[in-house]
């Protein structure tokens, strides 16, 4: 009698089990049969969900490849904002504080309060270089954390960083105009000069930190004039000519291989070898809207044929000053950024991304005119509006 009741015992609790399972089947049917409704009415790619659920390699999973995405990204300041890519991240500058996010969840991966009145950033490879122009502080940061913080003797003019961490400051000079000092990441002086040729506007090193080229102005027969002189570290200062350039102001020189790419407000050229200037476009045959690197340093340059015009061409410049392509855009663009492949701008009411080599237009984001600039990584563009960080909407074909 017993043993018959453990066995009925037995099959009630089979038999439970298998209404449960079975209740368990029918509900995830529903739910199943639901959802597909819902996207056939909303017109939802079910590929795009299923990328949701699937890793790299095309395997179920409920976590790889799941990104919790927490764009737009509140900052601490609407103005005066610097967005750059620092090894595939978000660099991110306001005027009290530098942030490291996360280009895919926006989660911050480091952060400081730098407390400087007039913050500059330069950044290179891993590392970014944020100093306080007109004032002594300087620190060196990796993508995760500091490496320094240290003041100058005198007022840094402007800062420049290698990818091997190497730091080289101009600032003024208590004997002569201008000092040049360079620093390895372990703060050991690697080189110093004091110049008196004139003021100091921008500095660059080299890759390998092993030249610095420095942008100088100076005055001869009441004209302004300005002049690069490019200093090899272990050889040092002796016997370094200056390299005369086209009149007007300097926005910016840039080191790629032993060349100096060099633009202006009305001219953009090359110092082959630190040696001699060449044009690349003449003095008053462009004017010069915005510029930007690839990730390679390619030249990304944008420009018009005069103040004010909307029609503009996104010119790409190799190493060598030769101009690889021109791609004709109308608007008034803002900011220009360029990944490895593909380049993008930003104008009063949109975003537009081109391939860099063919201009080809890959793609278009609607915006508006409270977006101040953005940054490109890979294939995706960050836009910087307001007191936000957010991402394009952008869809590349």
């Amino acid at each position: 009698m017993a043993d018959n009741q453990r066995e009925m015992e037995r099959r009630e609790k089979r038999a439970r089990k298998d209404r449960r399972h079975k209740r368990v089947i029918w509900i995830l049917i529903a739910v199943v049969v639901l959802v597909l409704i819902i996207m056939k009415v909303c017109e939802i790619n079910i590929n795009s969900v299923k990328d949701h659920f699937t890793d790299a390699e095309g395997k179920f999973t409920l976590t790889d490849g799941v990104t919790q995405d927490n764009f737009p990204y509140n900052i601490d300041s609407s103005q005066n904002v610097s967005l750059v890519n620092i090894n595939n991240q978000l660099g991110i500058l306001t005027p009290s504080s530098f942030t490291v996010l996360n280009s895919k969840d926006a989660v911050s991966e480091y952060v400081f309060e730098h407390g400087y009145s007039n913050p500059v950033l330069e950044t290179a490879g891993i590392y970014s270089l944020v100093y306080d122009q007109g004032a002594k502080a300087y620190r060196l940061d990796t993508a995760g954390g500091a490496v320094y913080e240290e003041d100058t003797p005198n007022s840094i003019l402007c800062a420049d960083v290698s990818k091997n961490g190497t730091v080289a400051i101009a600032s003024t000079s208590k004997e002569k105009l201008c000092d040049i000092t360079v620093y390895s990441k372990s703060l050991k002086k690697e080189f110093e000069i004091s110049t008196s040729a004139g003021y100091i506007i921008d500095i660059e090193l080299s890759d390998n930190g092993k030249n610095v080229a420095a942008a100088v102005v100076s005055g001869e027969n009441g004209n302004l004039k300005t002049s690069v002189y490019v200093y090899s570290l272990s050889q040092g200062a002796d016997d370094v000519k200056p390299v005369a350039l086209p009149q007007g102001s300097v926005l910016d020189i840039s080191y790629y291989g032993s060349n100096i790419l060099v633009i202006g407000d009305s001219y953009a050229g090359i110092i082959k070898k630190g040696e001699k200037y060449e044009d690349i476009y003449a003095k008053d045959k462009i004017s010069t809207r915005c510029i930007t690197y690839t990730p390679s340093g390619d030249l990304v340059l944008v420009y018009n044929s005069y103040n004010n015009s909307t029609d503009n061409v996104i010119s790409y410049i190799k190493q060598n000053g030769k101009i690889k392509n021109e791609i004709k855009v109308s608007g008034n663009i803002k900011c220009v950024s360029a990944g490895s492949s593909l380049v993008s701008v930003l104008t009063n009411s949109e975003i537009i991304t081109f391939n860099i080599s063919g201009g080809e237009e890959k793609g278009r984001a609607s915006t508006d005119d409270s977006a101040k600039s953005i940054c490109s990584l890979g294939s995706e563009v960050f836009i910087h509006k307001q007191s936000l960080i957010d991402r394009s909407e952008a869809e590349l074909n």
